[in-house]
């Protein structure tokens, strides 16, 4: 399915990248790791999140972070070693039409000064790849908003009206045209170059950005969409700013591709997990990384073909809309019929601390689901959080659990995506329609 590009309003939508969080670094000189070539120490310490009443402050441990954003020239050098990646080789799973939409060719960026300006009109998918391919990551929302609490001199400006004046004054200039050099931009506290002043930027969890409103309006902002909504109150209602920033990281899917929208690279100190390496994909049971079982067993999602399913995400531990997914998911299973034998019904964990195999039988236990038709998933975060990414899912750790939103989503036998419900409690005959159509001799 074709993913539009979101639109694009002045001031209120630039205020994403406003930091008013408040944060502290902690990590002493000597406990310094010099950096990668490119790349800045950001030492790291806590800052206090802004989508929650009763947010504890997070801790941010130190990790590198690149000095700049990602340019043009930079990523034809991607392109390059990576045909697959380039315009005309692009999937609508992968990118939406505007990908790299203001380059001249495939291998032609353009003008020589565009290659020194930071590429945009860049997918989240195209984002992540061109980093694991240079042995880094995207950087967290947390990491982000913690760098972006710093102006020129000091780690935390963020109560400084001056320096809120000084972005509030780039906010309202109108976008377009030449970007800048990546290069030439002001650098903050850390030496980090055009965290404000350039553009928006990705960030690995993007989909971790989950707002509602207060009584004063909800708005488009659907309290019903979430697990655990009530817990995504901000803890300062009157920061508008914090609102449009989670708001418009909310609206983002990771096929869209924004003419002012670019990204930088980052890395832990301590060497991550590696990776499962981006790929090509057509659905979701291309993706890479290796999910395992209920029983233990590890399995990759090409091994889900073969049958139409019905799919959700969540935890096991979730008190609120996961029981009522799974009760709907029964339901559906009853309503088959005989036919539900030619159906698999599957829960992809976004847990995987506590989703153990163990845990997960005994929830199939607990629900008496049938093992011979229902299947537990879980996998390392970076998969996890991928998988949900393409399936437009939203999750957000909150305290020791986690607030989401709800999907009961039907796929083909080859991983399809052809229906899907976001509501608790709706109306479960259009799903079962869609089953039956794909049951269909």
């Amino acid at each position: 399915m074709k993913a539009s590009t979101p639109p694009l309003p002045g001031l209120p939508t630039r205020l994403l990248w406003l930091a008013f969080l408040v944060g502290t670094p902690a990590v002493a000189a000597e406990d310094q790791v010099a950096p990668p070539a490119g790349m800045l120490s950001v030492p790291g310490g806590s800052y206090t999140p802004l989508y929650s009443k009763e947010a504890q402050p997070r801790k941010v441990a130190p990790f590198f972070l690149d000095e700049t954003l990602v340019t043009n020239r930079e990523f034809l050098a991607f392109v390059e070693e990576h045909p697959e990646w380039r315009r005309s080789a692009m999937e609508p799973t992968r990118a939406d039409a505007m990908y790299l939409s203001h380059w001249r060719g495939d291998l032609d960026p353009g003008d020589e000064a565009l290659l020194e300006s930071p590429v945009t009109h860049i997918s989240w998918f195209a984002a992540k790849a061109y980093c694991e391919a240079r042995g880094k990551r995207l950087p967290t929302q947390d990491e982000w908003e913690f760098v972006a609490l710093a102006d020129a001199t000091r780690p935390d400006a963020s109560k400084d009206q001056e320096f809120l004046k000084k972005l509030l004054q780039w906010y309202s200039q109108p976008s377009g045209g030449l970007l800048p050099s990546a290069a030439a931009a002001e650098p903050n506290f850390h030496g980090v170059r055009g965290l404000h002043g350039l553009v928006w930027e990705w960030v690995q969890d993007f989909n971790s950005s989950m707002v509602v409103g207060d009584s004063r309006g909800d708005g488009a902002l659907e309290r019903r969409l979430f697990c655990g909504g009530d817990s995504l109150f901000a803890s300062d209602v009157s920061n508008y700013a914090a609102f449009m920033r989670y708001a418009f990281r909310s609206s983002l899917k990771g096929t869209y591709c924004v003419g002012s929208l670019g990204f930088r690279g980052a890395r832990s100190l301590v060497p991550d997990r590696e990776a499962t390496p981006s790929r090509s994909f057509s659905t979701l049971y291309e993706l890479p990384g290796i999910w395992r079982t209920q029983d233990g067993e590890a399995v990759s999602l090409t091994q889900l073909r073969g049958k139409p399913r019905v799919v959700t995400l969540g935890f096991t531990r979730c008190e609120y809309s996961c029981p009522r997914i799974f009760a709907d998911m029964q339901r559906i299973e009853s309503a088959l019929g005989p036919d539900a034998s030619g159906v698999g019904f599957t829960f992809f964990s976004i847990d995987p601390l506590h989703d153990t195999p163990e845990a997960m039988t005994k929830k199939m236990a607990d629900l008496k689901m049938d093992p011979s038709r229902w299947t537990f998933l879980t996998a390392p975060d970076d998969d996890a959080r991928e998988l949900a990414v393409v399936l437009d899912f939203k999750f957000q750790q909150v305290q020791d659990a986690f607030a989401h939103s709800n999907l009961i989503a039907v796929l083909d036998a080859n991983g399809n995506l052809v229906h899907r419900e976001d509501s608790l409690g709706a109306d479960i005959a259009p799903t079962v329609e869609a089953l039956r159509k794909l049951l269909a001799p």
